[in-house]
């Protein structure tokens, strides 16, 4: 687990993230198994040998992006935030509206290449959520390194109902290849506390900077 990270577990029928996308977005189930229908629905246009790239988890995570602002999806979201997120600093956040959609299918290759979300962003104050909507373990997960500047990626095992509140901003991490039998579906978005008087420095979350000789000079 990472060290000075958030697991935040949360009632998945209260926050239905899983049964929107299954029975509302997809209409598959399991979601788990997008893989498989994505496999069957593209070796049933052709009459060649078919599999799975990089441009299906692109077309399928294009689809979640789309989707509209009034939708059950999007009211499930902010409520998750304000409910779960919002109270931890004060009810005081500003948050991505719209969160990156994430789809990494069975049998892909990586879609985030290694990379701190600061030196993109350029904004030191933000935390990252990270929140799965089937299981993340292994080579379908997310993986970042254990402390700043050592490269030493890890998978981060996050079931469903967990959401995962790290320093994306200064720790690295990407994807690889997923060799598992599961499809990851999930989003991302970052937030930062409005006030921080009463919440550290940097919040639990990102006080790990304050002794990092890596960081010095950084900020």
């Amino acid at each position: 687990m990472l060290k000075n990270a958030l697991y935040l577990k949360y009632n998945t029928e209260k926050y239905p993230f899983t049964k929107i996308l299954e029975s509302e977005v997809f209409k598959i189930r399991p979601l788990s198994n997008l893989h498989t229908y994505i496999f069957l629905y593209k070796k049933n246009k052709s009459m060649f040998p078919v599999q799975l790239e990089y441009k299906d988890n692109l077309a399928l995570r294009k689809i979640m992006q789309d989707l509209s602002n009034d939708s059950n999806f999007y009211k499930v979201y902010h409520k998750f935030i304000r409910e779960m997120i919002a109270p931890l600093y004060g009810h005081k956040i500003s948050y991505s509206n719209h969160p990156k959609m994430r789809v990494h299918l069975a049998g892909t290759d990586s879609v985030s290449k290694w990379h701190r979300d600061v030196d993109i962003t350029g904004r030191e104050d933000q935390i990252n959520v990270f929140l799965p909507f089937t299981d993340c373990f292994g080579t379908n997960t997310l993986w970042c390194e254990s402390n700043y500047g050592l490269k030493d990626y890890r998978p981060l095992n996050i079931p469903n109902g967990t959401a995962l509140l790290f320093d994306g901003g200064y720790l690295e991490h990407g994807t690889v290849f997923n060799n598992t039998n599961v499809s990851r579906v999930s989003l991302d978005f970052r937030f930062a506390p409005k006030v921080m008087e009463g919440f550290g420095k940097w919040s639990l979350i990102l006080s790990g900077r304050q002794s990092s000789d890596t960081l010095k000079g950084l900020r």
